[in-house]
């Protein structure tokens, strides 16, 4: 049994995932680290992955369609390593990134470790997109104590994973299940061991991402809230896009960098957010449909 375990969910990475598991595969190899793969047998990726595991990966192909949080949780628990590390089908690494992940998730009082997360793709609506997922999570970044960290840059204790288990059977969906676990176990925010996202996605393609997994998401939320919140989260709820472009541009404009960037893109990410926001009332009105399993 290994010590550590990385976790790759893929969903439709045909143009990344071969040059994300060559990065991976020589760390893993000097730190004694497995590779799990986990892909739905009807994703494009299936048959290149076939032709790729021989070369030291662990591949899972479910039977049906996952989301991606449905792949990592199946990828998770097919595992037994001390450390589990999750990322996802389009990154790249920093040198010693597992190396660097476990040991501070191995520090004394410290359960759950991770990085940034920098944009590697260029263009107007590959900066949209990034900042609607990772403007937080933008370098530079201190490192220590911190309440949140990204789901293609975080390492877990595995016992962190077990304690809070019913959280994650259903799709390991890792905003909520940090959310959860925050006040009680300690994250480490690494400086410096950024990953680099590649994610492909059209420019119209990712509006209707962004709606499944707005409505998804306020689904799950609805499900879990009592009369009151329900109450508030409906009167929130016309806010939504708004708040979510604040707090982006908050991220951005406090770094100091990438701020034209920001604005040239705006307009776009106005359209993402509102995409998010309208998924989010419909989740909370309608339930999730189909929604969470076809989600990235």
């Amino acid at each position: 049994m290994s010590r550590v375990a990385v976790i790759v969910p893929v969903r439709n990475a045909v143009g990344t995932i071969e040059s994300t598991l060559a990065e991976l595969a020589p760390q893993c190899r000097r730190a004694g680290a497995e590779i799990v793969v986990a892909v739905s047998r009807d994703d494009p990726t299936v048959d290149l992955l076939r032709r790729l595991a021989p070369s030291g990966i662990r591949l899972i192909v479910t039977a049906d369609r996952r989301s991606v949080p449905g792949l990592r949780s199946e990828a998770v628990f097919s595992s037994q390593s001390e450390f589990v590390i999750i990322t996802e089908d389009h990154c790249l690494f920093p040198d010693r990134w597992i190396d660097g992940l476990v040991e501070a998730a191995s520090r004394d009082g410290v359960e759950v470790s991770g990085g940034g997360v920098e944009n590697g793709r260029g263009g107007y609506s590959g900066w949209a997109q990034y900042f609607t997922r990772y403007a937080s999570f933008m370098p530079p970044l201190p490192g220590g104590p911190t309440t949140a960290l990204p789901g293609n840059n975080a390492c877990y204790r595995r016992a962190v994973l077990e304690d809070r288990r019913d959280l994650i059977e259903e799709g390991f969906w890792e905003a909520e299940f940090n959310r959860v676990i925050a006040d009680r176990r300690p994250f480490w925010l690494c400086g410096g061991l950024e990953v680099v996202q590649r994610q492909e996605r059209g420019l119209w393609e990712y509006a209707p991402l962004r709606y499944r997994h707005g409505r998804c998401y306020g689904a799950r939320r609805w499900r879990a809230a009592g009369g009151v919140e329900r109450r508030n989260l409906m009167l929130r709820a016309p806010l939504i896009p708004l708040v979510l472009f604040a707090r982006a541009a908050r991220a951005v404009f406090s770094r100091r960098r990438s701020r034209a960037r920001f604005v040239v893109c705006a307009p776009l990410l106005a359209l993402y957010f509102l995409a998010w926001g309208a998924g989010e009332i419909a989740g909370y009105l309608a339930g999730a449909g189909g929604s969470c399993r076809d989600t990235d």
